[in-house]
């Protein structure tokens, strides 16, 4: 190839210097257009910022800020910490030079908001001239401002209390250590996150703070506890082992689970967190079936509270049956079919080779159990041996005489009442006025489900 001549050597020179000027000039166009949007701030300013929380239903968020060609619009995104999900709202003001900006949060989320719930949030600020100024991310919690808290801290849970003994929280936080390391093993989380749970000494106290229920089961008292595990938070009543273990459950069952998992059937989340709490007391499917609903149909806890203490005694007995029978290493596998996205169905088939109406039937089928006694781990299901003890043997017969001496009389009575000639019935209580005929429908001993 030829060398190129003088001009053309000058021509590429000036072609360069061209095309270096004009992408100089496109950057200086550039930096100007970038500045007058996120160099706002040099055109609006932030005085102050002020949080206030007065539980319960207010926490008041305020920024005050002022610029030079006036604020026209004011806008406070949030979200609760845990949530993925930003929202945005508009504090109330007068467009001015400077402006002062008020939102009481409590009122913009639709959904309840349980205490020690924490929101995370930012401002965003634009001017007449549409510059816009966005400050920075700050947090603030939703306290239960009525009580002076303290909180100790066992593994990944910190637990806040208010009015209890020393002795007892010590006593309690030292047992947990050990419960809380189990359900960690059990759901094989190397590294959980952190969660928080929040005790009230009396049940009044939590008519503010617990999420609003019926009547009834308000009157009742028969929940102790709720968990919010998208949150990482539990509240409770009572510096009561179980309880804290049970709620704690539902929140590191959460975590196991992940974000990719279809909504935990409410017979698997409470059925679990029952199983973990090391008192609680373990029904046979034989003893249940009879008055419980299909698991196919207890995909959420509704109902009275004599048919929610069922629910959760067959929740807390299909678990049971589930880990003593197939073992805990195939109820693991099961949790990590759910976390991918399974559904329940085919979790089950590919975990144990049957679908929830199989586990059904499996469990419905199962001979009387009882509970063995482990103080810091969770129960067994035992079967009774399969050949009757002699005074088991003997009882069965002395019962089935009985039946039959009985039987043996009310025929006699009956047939000399018709041998009799008719007489008028004596005054007296009707059946249904009766207490000795009333059905008791015996609640199981249930200590009542969280």
């Amino acid at each position: 190839m030829l060398p190129p001549t003088k001009s053309l050597i000058y021509s590429r020179i000036t072609a360069r210097r061209a095309l270096f000027l004009l992408l100089s000039v496109v950057f200086l166009v550039a930096s100007s257009t970038a500045s007058s949007v996120s160099a706002a701030g040099g055109d609006i300013e932030i005085v102050s910022t002020d949080e206030s929380v007065n539980f319960p239903g207010n926490m008041d968020l305020s920024v005050t800020a002022e610029g030079d060609a006036g604020i026209v619009d004011v806008r406070l995104y949030y979200h609760t910490v845990g949530s993925r999900i930003w929202t945005y709202a508009y504090p109330d003001f007068v467009p001015a030079n400077r402006i002062t900006a008020t939102l009481n949060l409590t009122g913009e989320v639709s959904t309840y908001l349980p205490p020690g719930t924490e929101v995370e949030y930012y401002y965003e600020i634009t001017d007449a001239q549409g510059n816009v100024l966005q400050t920075e991310l700050a947090l603030v919690e939703y306290e239960d401002t009525r009580f002076d808290w303290d909180e100790v801290k066992v593994g990944p849970l910190t637990l806040r209390y208010y009015d209890q003994s020393e002795a007892v929280v010590r006593s309690v936080a030292k047992k947990l250590e050990s419960d809380l390391a189990r359900l960690q093993d059990v759901l094989q989380i190397e590294q959980a996150d952190e969660i928080k749970g929040v005790i009230y000494s009396k049940r009044s106290h939590t008519l503010d703070a617990f999420p609003r229920q019926s009547r009834t089961t308000t009157e009742q008292q028969t929940f102790q506890g709720f968990a919010f595990p998208e949150r990482s938070i539990f509240l409770g009543l009572g510096m009561e082992r179980g309880l804290i273990v049970h709620e704690s459950a539902h929140l590191l069952l959460g975590q196991a689970m992940g974000d990719n998992a279809l909504p935990t059937p409410a017979w698997l989340d409470e059925g679990f967190a029952s199983y973990m709490d090391p008192s609680v007391k373990i029904f046979s499917g034989e003893s249940l079936n009879s008055r419980t609903n299909p698991l196919r149909v207890m995909n959420t806890v509704t109902g009275t509270p004599h048919s929610i203490g069922t629910f959760y005694q067959k929740s807390l007995s299909v678990v049971a049956f589930m880990m003593d029978r197939f073992g805990e290493t195939q109820f693991q596998r099961l949790i990590t079919e759910l976390g991918q996205g399974s559904t329940m169905d085919i979790a089950l088939t590919r975990v144990y080779g049957f679908d929830i109406d199989g586990l059904d039937a499996r469990w419905a089928g199962e001979i009387a159990t009882k509970r063995t006694a482990e103080p810091s781990s969770p129960g067994r299901l035992t079967p009774d041996p399969e050949r009757p003890s002699p005074i088991l043997l003997f009882n069965s017969w002395l019962l089935g005489g009985l039946i039959l001496f009985v039987l043996g009389a009310v025929s006699i009575q009956y047939v000399a009442s018709k041998l009799r000639p008719e007489r008028y019935p004596k005054d007296g209580l009707q059946p249904w006025e009766d207490p000795d005929l009333w059905d008791d429908d015996d609640d199981l001993n249930s200590n009542g489900p969280y």
